[in-house]
């Protein structure tokens, strides 16, 4: 019995290799580059809309939805801000550091003003995190009361468009 030898067309070996390789790299797991920052500019402006909470059993009593301003301003190539009202109080929450993470805006905030005149809520520290989606900002709030946590908040913002 004699074997005949096939030669396979030069052409379909080198198909028969790239489709070889593209599939062996197709199954490694890739490193996704990380989104790009959006820019300062697309946070800063009045925002109003709702605060909710983000818990499974909210106080008694408390209402689902309650109306909120933030208002975020660029000082000096710096993102700062305030949210009214806040724990019953129109001091809000003041943002103290922020930073953007792709599309987020995440912030460190405290309960009134920054050197206020204390009482309770000076141990009240809240981690803000926003989405940008365009004209709608979404997110959430962390509280903490010094190092425990306390509430969870979420919000559904849009940008307040001024009168003509």
């Amino acid at each position: 019995m004699t074997v005949k030898r096939v030669d396979y067309d030069p052409p379909m070996r080198t198909l028969a290799t790239l489709l070889l390789a593209t599939l062996a790299v197709a199954g490694r797991p890739s490193a996704q580059a990380p989104e790009p920052a959006v820019p300062a500019a697309r946070f800063v402006g009045t925002w109003v809309g709702t605060q909710s909470w983000a818990i499974a059993d909210p106080p008694p009593g408390s209402r689902q939805d309650q109306p909120v301003t933030l208002v975020i301003e660029n000082v000096d190539g710096t993102l700062r801000g305030t949210m009214t009202p806040f724990l019953g109080g129109e001091d809000g929450a003041t943002i103290v550091e922020a930073e953007i993470v792709g599309s987020e805006l995440r912030a460190a905030a405290v309960a009134g003003r920054p050197g206020g005149r204390g009482g309770w809520k000076s141990p009240v520290r809240v981690a803000f995190v926003f989405r940008n989606e365009g004209l709608v900002l979404k997110g959430t709030a962390d509280v903490r009361m010094g190092e425990v946590p306390w509430m969870k908040f979420g919000y559904d913002l849009s940008k307040k468009r001024s009168r003509y």
